[in-house]
């Protein structure tokens, strides 16, 4: 069944990746920075020691979530986790240089860009409380206990933290608008124009996807490879637009028989596929017979002909008729063509 999916970046494998890569290089250069203050601002020796340990143990820490097979697979959490951990990193490193007066509190805003360009706004208001809590802290020794939450007070942390909110903010808002770009190109790009239905391309996308997930966890599913069987018929008498229709009539049948979990696709010229998840080669027949049952109790009006159709479905199992899906197709193809050599008004299944 087509559907209209929201693609967000941060959920795409290839883009969640290359997320990913920005991080690492951020906590490298954050790194770097703190290193070089090290070397040439003005700390005593023995602070510098200790600083110097931490920053090992944070590289350590990079090191480990991006360069270990076991952490190296990005996700959404882990990204997470890390804007977090920079944000414990440069407050523990400002509290030892300076604390509101450091000269390393602007580091807060490469968590900030990170989470805004990555994580969403949710997230990045919560890191934005957190730094202002930091800040906070940060500056608790040097004002009185009764002053903490004072008008005054309150106004200097909010006069702080505003270039922290608008930077979260503007760079929240460019992300959202690329991605809704993302979402409408690979919308386009997965989708029939005629049909509105899923691709063939995409079709095999999900095919592949579906045969990997049903391998890890042991599950079934089927798919249906269906063949138009007037389609020439329809053409050569009322011509290419009726056609058409006749196609869109077939992918809207599709919409009103599948369910939500279904993908239907138009495979090619006048033939369409669906795969449907969690179904036995039972219930996959039932659908099946659903929806030729629907499709020749239908038709369209063209010019004041009354349009019908019928479909040829073939239909194949995992695992029972293939561990692949190339031979899961196989399979359906042969179902199809053997069900239109018959002519009879069933679906055709090849043992």
């Amino acid at each position: 069944m087509t559907k209209e999916p929201f693609f967000r970046l941060n959920q795409e494998p290839e883009a969640l990746n290359g997320f990913s890569r920005t991080v690492a290089e951020i906590e490298w250069l954050l790194l770097v920075l703190m290193m070089f203050y090290l070397v040439v601002g003005h700390i005593e020796e023995n602070v510098k020691i200790f600083l110097l340990g931490g920053l090992c143990a944070f590289a350590g820490f990079v090191m480990v979530f991006h360069y270990l097979n076991f952490f190296a697979k990005a996700n959404v959490w882990k990204l997470a986790l890390e804007t977090w951990v920079m944000i414990l990193l440069i407050t523990w490193f400002v509290w030892h240089t300076g604390r509101q007066s450091s000269l390393l509190l602007n580091l807060y805003f490469l968590p900030i860009i990170t989470s805004s360009l990555a994580l969403g706004k949710l997230t990045t208001l919560l890191e934005v409380i957190l730094i202002g809590s930091c800040y906070v802290y940060l500056g608790k020794s040097g004002v009185p206990g009764e002053e903490m939450f004072s008008l005054s007070q309150s106004s200097v942390l909010l006069t702080w933290l505003f270039p922290m909110l608008l930077v979260g903010y503007i760079t929240t808002m460019l992300s959202n608008d690329i991605y809704h770009a993302f979402s409408r190109v690979k919308t386009t790009a997965q989708t029939d124009e005629l049909t509105s239905l899923y691709n063939r391309g995409a079709f095999m996308d999900f095919l592949e996807k579906q045969v990997q997930q049903a391998r890890r966890g042991g599950r079934t599913f089927s798919l249906l490879l269906g063949d138009c069987d007037n389609l020439k018929t329809v053409n050569d008498k009322y011509g290419h637009e009726a056609g058409n229709l006749l196609l869109r009539s077939i992918a809207d049948n599709f919409r009103h028989c599948l369910r939500g979990c279904d993908s239907a696709a138009r495979y090619g010229g006048d033939e369409f596929t669906v795969l449907l998840p969690e179904t036995t080669l039972e219930d996959a027949e039932l659908i099946a017979k659903r929806i030729k049952e629907t499709l020749v109790a239908t038709s369209f009006n063209y010019r004041g002909n009354a349009v019908t159709t019928d479909i040829s479905i073939g239909i194949a199992s995992y695992p029972q008729h293939g561990d692949t899906a190339e031979l899961l197709l196989r399979h359906a193809d042969e179902g199809m063509y053997a069900n239109k050599r018959e002519s009879k008004n069933r679906v055709a299944e090849v043992s």
